[in-house]
């Protein structure tokens, strides 16, 4: 249990990002892939390992 409670906080900003995009759909299909394209920055932002910069 306390090794899933480390991915919690992840899985949260995942289905934010999710929401955003769905809403942004909904809106106007060019912003939805606007917003497609931000929030797979923040995702790889997210998982880069801070120590991989040289």
């Amino acid at each position: 249990m306390k090794k899933m409670m480390t991915y919690v906080p992840f899985a949260l900003i995942v289905l934010g990002i999710i929401s955003i995009i769905i809403s942004a759909f909904m809106i106007f299909k060019p912003l939805g892939f606007l917003i497609v394209g931000i929030g797979l920055f923040v995702l790889a932002y997210i998982l880069v390992p801070k120590g991989a910069n040289p």
